[in-house]
C-alpha cells in the first residue's frame, strides 16, 4: 500500500511540475507579445500641400496629422521608449552665414504632434536624418558640416555634445542604431570612381557598418549597383535596404554581415526606404507602384504587398513605433512583477 502511495505522489508531483512548466511558458509568451496592440506608422505626406508628419494604425487606418506648420517637415522617427519622434524641420529657415539656400534641422516632439523642440540648433550643419540610440540616450544625424561635408554625426538626446563620427570627404547619410547599441550602418558613396566626377557621375553607394565611435568601419553591400537607406531588424540579425542592382529601385534584405543579399519587392516601379515592425514580421516601405507615392507594408519575406495610404498625395518615409502599453515580467524572487511604461522596439525579442 505504501508502494502504490508514493508512486501517486510521484506522478502527482510530476504531473504538478508539468503544469508549471506549462503555465510559465504561456505566461512568458503573454509577457512578450508580437506586437504591442497600440502600435502605430509615422510618415510623411503632402496631402495638405505641404510636407508634414503623420500617423497612421497599421492597417493604413485612422490618420492623424501630427505637424501643422507651413515649412517642410519630414522624415519621422520614433524614440525607443515611444514617447517622442524626431523628424527633419525646415521650419527655422535655417541660413548658412546669413544668406544661401534654407537648411534642415532636427525637431523632437510628443507622439501626438505637442511641444516640437529644435533639438540640434546647429547654425553650422544642416541636418537631414536621424536615429535614436536603443536606450534613447543618443541621436544619430545625416549631416552637412557647411559649406559642404556631409557626415554622421552623434549627439546626446538633449541636443547636446556633438560629434562627428566619419570626417570623410565622401558622402555619408542615412544613419541606423543597431537594436544591440554597439553599431550604426549607413550608405556612403566613398568607394566611387573619382575619375568621373568631373562629368557628375557619382559611381556606386555602399552599406557601410561601423562601431559607434566611428571605429572599425566596414563595407557591407560591396556592389557597382547603388545601395541605400539601410535599417536594422528588430532581431539585428539582418539589415534591409534600398537597391538598383536589378535596374531599378528595391528593398532588400542581408544578414547583418552584408551575406546574402535577397529582393523582397522585384517589381518593376520603385520600391525605398525600408522600415521593419516592432516584432520583425513586417516591412513598410515607400514605392510609386500605384502612379504616385504610397506606403506599403509586406510580410518580412516579401510576400503579401497592401497598400496602407492609397491616397493621392505623396506618402514617404514610413517609421514604426508604440504607445503606452501595460507590461510584466518576472521578478528575481519568482512572483510576477506588473509594471505601467513604454515597449521599447529593442525588447520585442527579448526572451524568444
Amino acid at each position: 500500500m505504501k508502494l502504490v502511495l508514493l508512486k501517486l505522489q510521484g506522478r502527482r508531483r510530476s504531473l504538478n511540475i508539468g503544469l508549471l512548466a506549462f503555465a510559465v511558458n504561456l505566461l512568458l509568451a503573454s509577457v512578450i507579445p508580437a506586437e504591442p496592440a497600440d502600435t502605430r506608422i509615422a510618415f510623411m505626406s503632402l496631402r495638405s500641400g505641404n510636407g508634414e508628419i503623420y500617423l497612421m494604425n497599421t492597417d493604413g487606418k485612422r490618420v492623424r496629422r501630427l505637424t501643422r506648420h507651413f515649412e517642410y517637415d519630414a522624415g519621422p522617427d520614433w524614440s525607443p521608449d515611444g514617447q517622442k519622434i524626431a523628424f527633419v524641420s525646415f521650419r527655422d529657415k535655417h541660413q548658412f552665414r546669413g544668406g544661401g539656400p534654407i537648411f534642415a534641422e532636427i525637431y523632437v516632439m510628443n507622439t501626438d504632434g505637442a511641444n516640437p523642440i529644435n533639438l540640434t540648433q546647429s547654425p553650422e550643419r544642416a541636418d537631414l536624418s536621424s536615429s535614436w540610440s536603443p536606450d534613447g540616450k543618443q541621436v544619430a544625424l545625416g549631416s552637412i558640416d557647411l559649406p559642404y561635408n556631409p557626415d554622421i554625426w552623434v549627439i546626446d538626446a538633449d541636443g547636446g555634445n556633438p560629434r562627428n563620427l566619419t570626417n570623410h570627404h565622401a558622402i555619408d547619410r542615412s544613419p541606423a542604431w543597431s537594436p544591440a547599441g554597439t553599431q550604426i550602418a549607413f550608405h556612403s558613396n566613398r568607394n566611387r570612381d573619382w575619375e568621373f566626377e568631373h562629368s557628375g557621375i557619382w559611381g556606386d553607394w555602399e552599406i557601410y557598418v561601423m562601431n559607434t565611435d566611428g571605429a572599425n568601419l566596414i563595407n557591407l553591400t560591396n556592389h557597382p549597383a547603388g545601395d541605400l537607406s539601410p535599417a536594422w531588424s528588430p532581431d539585428g540579425k539582418q539589415i534591409a535596404f534600398s537597391s538598383n542592382r536589378d535596374g531599378n529601385g528595391e528593398v532588400y534584405v542581408m544578414n547583418a554581415d552584408g551575406t546574402n543579399p535577397i529582393n523582397l519587392t522585384n517589381h518593376p516601379a520603385a520600391d525605398r526606404e525600408p522600415a521593419w515592425s516592432l516584432d520583425g514580421r513586417q516591412i513598410a516601405f515607400s514605392t510609386n507602384r500605384d502612379g504616385n507615392w504610397e506606403i506599403y507594408v509586406m510580410n518580412a519575406d516579401g510576400t503579401n504587398p497592401i497598400n496602407l495610404t492609397n491616397h493621392p498625395a505623396w506618402d514617404s518615409s514610413p517609421s514604426w513605433g508604440s504607445v503606452s502599453a501595460l507590461t510584466l515580467s518576472i521578478a528575481s524572487n519568482g512572483k510576477l512583477a506588473t509594471s505601467w511604461g513604454k515597449v521599447k522596439r529593442t525588447n520585442t525579442y527579448s526572451g524568444r
